[in-house]
């Protein structure tokens, strides 16, 4: 339906805008001279909100605005259905949703000293932001910024189905095996053993005397520290989702968490090689050096090692949390200087 918006305080005080859904269904609004609606209000975002026509109704957007938007004296975070007579406020100017037939009387002024489209017998000017809007904006130049708040957010949502991928990477990667490691007699020493052999698959049905193989999984070691960042990195996203879009906060803790556990693991790696160096120089009785017998055992015992899905999926989940961090620091800055 066509209606009037008319801006009753602020500066622009008395501008009224018409809102056709046929001739354009979706109307920006905010301090940038692009908008749709101009405001000349420094407590204005450069792009505060839209007014979109969902079907049935206008309804109105706060784009990540600094002061917010509100309906009524309340704050509107999502689409908000309008009414007729509703008064919605942007920074100091507040503007009311009239009929269409009802003819605005207010003291016309208006914003940005744009040329009217047409003066009607009782004296307002009014102002068609439908068609005679696209044909004035076809000829302007374009603003001095290139930021533009779709592409802000469409980067936002990116980041937040990357940061989904790393947490269920190491969601997963905690609980699944990280690594196998296989044993085995060295063909040497297994026909001295053949006839032990023999009796234990008799009994047992297997020759795991041969052959041995143990899977290690992720909760025996980092799996609860991943588990950890896990929970900690859903908390901040859904925290980021619906209420600190406009905030560093998730990136900060979004990097934090990735350094801490990428530092842990980093360090007892470190730990393992000096504690391997001591094993190679400690001794046992009549100066034998404990490298020396395991040098000698393992020509009897080949060992193998084997990196599994979980260790991969963890290492994969927490470079995602790490780039994450950053990117969501970058997407925080962007959202920061679109409000300017």
């Amino acid at each position: 339906m066509k209606v009037w918006l008319v801006l009753q305080e602020g500066p622009g005080a008395g501008a009224s805008y018409q809102l056709d859904p046929y001739t354009k269904p979706v109307l920006s609004i905010g301090r940038a001279p692009d908008c749709d609606i101009p405001v000349a209000d420094q407590r204005a975002s450069r792009r505060h909100g839209v007014f979109r026509w969902n079907g049935s109704h206008w309804e109105v957007i706060d784009q990540g605005s600094t002061n917010g938007t509100y309906v009524n004296g309340m704050q509107v975070h999502g689409p908000y259905d309008l009414r007729l007579g509703d008064r919605i406020t942007i920074g100091e100017t507040t503007m009311v949703l009239r009929e269409f037939g009802e003819c605005p009387r207010t003291p016309i002024r208006q914003p940005g000293g744009a040329r009217p489209r047409s003066r009607t017998a009782e004296g307002p000017i009014l102002r068609d932001v439908g068609a005679g809007a696209q044909v004035q904006r076809s000829h302007a130049q374009p603003g001095p910024r290139s930021v533009d708040s779709t592409a802000t957010s469409m980067a936002f949502w990116f980041v937040q189905g990357v940061a989904a991928a790393a947490i269920v990477c190491l969601a997963s990667g905690a609980v699944l095996p990280w690594l196998q490691v296989t044993g085995s007699l060295s063909r040497n020493l297994q026909p001295l053993l053949q006839g032990l052999a023999q009796i234990v698959e008799s009994l047992s049905g297997s020759d795991s005397i041969f052959h041995i193989r143990q899977t290690i999984g992720g909760m025996q070691g980092y799996g609860k520290l991943m588990l950890g960042v896990a929970v900690i990195s859903l908390a901040t996203w859904v925290v980021d989702i619906f209420w600190a879009r406009r905030s560093a906060i998730p990136g900060v803790i979004y990097l934090v968490a990735g350094l801490l556990a990428a530092a842990a693991m980093f360090f007892d790696l470190i730990n393992y090689y000096r504690f391997y160096e001591q094993i190679q120089s400690l001794s046992l009785l009549f100066g034998v050096r404990l490298a020396d017998v395991i040098e000698v055992f393992g020509q009897f015992i080949e060992i193998q090692i084997t990196p599994m899905v979980g260790l991969w999926l963890t290492g994969i989940g927490l470079v995602l949390l790490l780039a994450v961090g950053a990117a969501r620091l970058a997407v925080w800055f962007l959202v920061r200087e679109d409000r300017k």
